[in-house]
């Protein structure tokens, strides 16, 4: 029975692995990506990185070890096991003051739920690489912290793994790094008054060398010198560019956790003085400052928000310990419970069926560039130019990819003398690949030869994708009509040819899905329709 017991949990556990890393397995290169992968592992060249760009030295480092085993496999279940170990010491936080573990699965798989329908830039902060090395892997480092730092108040155990951790946290990222030196600090000092132990100083020592690593970089200061118009702005100016401008940015980013969090407060309603109400709601103010320490930044991206939104998911976790575990349990908590935990799963079924389009997507467009990439190479032929990334619609803008070219490592990481830059495509041209092939039998009359339909994104939208003969069969005055079947004209002109996977293609967007589709015409200046039945 106890093995049975086991092999469930560990199930449970596998869960969220296996999501993000179906997930993270499709993912391409993309973005700083190329940059740190032609970095590689050199310690002098991390070093003069820290010391003229960046003092992020620990995840810059990762990067580049995860980036150069050239693995999908090995960089997906890496991805992967980082969120489900996060998750893990999240749900082990939230029963840190429990006797029973009773109810670690539900509470598991609830948080796993909120945690990815409300995670503000799911797309840069999880499935980049360079991303998920800044912001994902020093959230666990946090997370790590912050247990075994309740696990040693509590039980006096887990000393060693708190001062494994200390420095990592203390360098983890610049809107959590002091509030985990302030924390340690706070704790150290408490626990000397308390029973003269001076063990916590040690690990506030580690965290400050971190923290002291990450803010007082030479390079922090080489990047700030770019931005030398924030950095003149007085204090008062600061505060109100901050309150005018970002905290409302970051407010639409993360109402959806803060007012999780804050719903679940509704059930200590009995019982305030509950040591988890005091710590639910004490995460919920190190979000709240996390985001406000931001005002000394001259920018905020969306996702920096990674920090606070992970002290919401603590906070998430206190609550929803408390009412699973509470001997008295309240209908109304269990009933609120149970509302939130079903809109998370509802949210994530609907959320994750079209991540898994857009980035299968995205993938297959990955192949026609690096098509094209190895035809140039092979025919001894200069390229400096590959289609952009066209990221298929989901749920939130955040689950996108990050579409920023560096042309200069992006030639350097194909072994090019060139730099590559990239072009817009405004249609998911993976239909090439994904999509339906309709040969057309009559291409030396026509020009056409194939013409490729496919879904655009998941739920709504069409791709279609027609292939010349030559880019010659192609005029600017070549008119596109497509009728579907309730009778509905859209008409397309004044596009451009666009060489992709050996072809000349001319590509659009119908908003009707592929099955409603009748018949495609398309006319050239003063000659007669062709009409294509679909």
């Amino acid at each position: 029975m106890n093995n049975r017991i086991f092999n469930l949990s560990n199930l449970i556990i596998l869960i969220p692995f296996i999501f993000i890393f179906i997930i993270e397995y499709l993912t391409p290169m993309q973005s700083d990506d190329f940059v740190y992968y032609i970095k590689g592992n050199s310690i002098a060249v991390h070093l003069n990185h820290y010391f003229s760009w960046s003092g992020r030295f620990v995840s810059d480092y990762f990067s580049t070890l995860l980036l150069s085993t050239d693995s999908q496999i090995l960089k997906s279940t890496t991805i992967a096991i980082i969120v489900t170990i996060l998750l893990f010491f999240i749900t082990k936080i939230g029963n840190s003051l429990n006797k029973s573990n009773r109810y670690f699965n539900l509470q598991f798989l609830t948080l796993f739920f909120i945690y990815w329908i409300t995670i503000p830039n799911i797309g840069q902060i999880v499935f980049w690489i360079v991303g998920a090395a800044n912001y994902l892997l020093t959230n666990l480092f946090v997370v790590t912290f912050i247990y075994a730092l309740i696990r040693y108040f509590k039980e006096r155990k887990g000393i060693t793994l708190l001062l494994l951790v200390s420095f990592f946290a203390g360098c983890s990222n610049e809107n959590t790094t002091w509030i985990v030196l302030l924390t340690s600090l706070i704790t150290s000092s408490f626990l000397y008054y308390k029973e003269k132990n001076k063990i916590l100083f040690l690990s506030t020592l580690l965290v400050f060398i971190g923290f002291s690593v990450l803010i007082f970089s030479p390079g922090n200061l080489n990047r700030a010198a770019l931005s030398t118009e924030f950095y003149e702005l007085s204090l008062v100016s600061k505060i109100w560019l901050f309150l005018s401008d970002k905290l409302p940015y970051a407010l639409s980013k993360t109402w959806i956790p803060i007012l999780v969090s804050l719903v679940l407060l509704t059930s200590y309603i009995k019982n305030k003085k509950c040591n988890n109400f005091y710590l639910s709601l004490l995460f919920i103010i190190l979000g709240l400052l996390s985001t406000l320490s931001m005002v000394v930044s001259p920018t905020f991206p969306t996702r920096a928000l990674s920090g606070p939104h992970l002290f919401y998911i603590i906070s998430c976790s206190f609550s929803i310990s408390h009412i699973l575990n509470t001997k008295n349990k309240s209908i109304i908590s269990l009933s609120t419970l149970s509302v939130i935990s079903t809109l998370s799963l509802v949210s994530f079924i609907y959320s994750y069926s079209q991540i898994v389009f857009s980035y299968n997507s995205v993938n297959a467009q990955q192949k026609i560039r690096k098509y094209q990439i190895s035809k140039s190479i092979i025919e001894n032929q200069k390229i400096d130019k590959i289609p952009n990334f066209y990221y298929p619609k989901s749920l939130r803008a955040g689950d996108s990819i990050d579409l920023y070219n560096d042309p200069n490592a992006t030639g350097k990481y194909y072994n090019l003398s060139n730099s590559v830059n990239v072009y817009p495509i405004n249609y998911n041209y993976s239909v090439i690949i994904n999509g339906k092939k309709i040969p057309l039998p009559d291409s030396e009359n026509t020009g056409i030869s194939n013409i490729y339909i496919g879904k655009d994104t998941l739920l709504r939208d069409t791709s279609i994708a027609i292939e010349f003969d030559s880019v010659n069969k192609f005029t600017p005055d070549t008119k596109f009509i497509v009728k579907t079947k309730n009778g509905k004209y859209y008409e397309y002109k004044n596009l451009k040819v666009d060489t992709l996977y050996g072809m000349n293609v001319v590509g659009f967007i119908i908003p009707v899905v592929p099955s409603d589709i009748y018949s495609i015409s398309y006319k050239r200046y003063n000659e007669t329709d062709v009409t294509i039945k679909i």
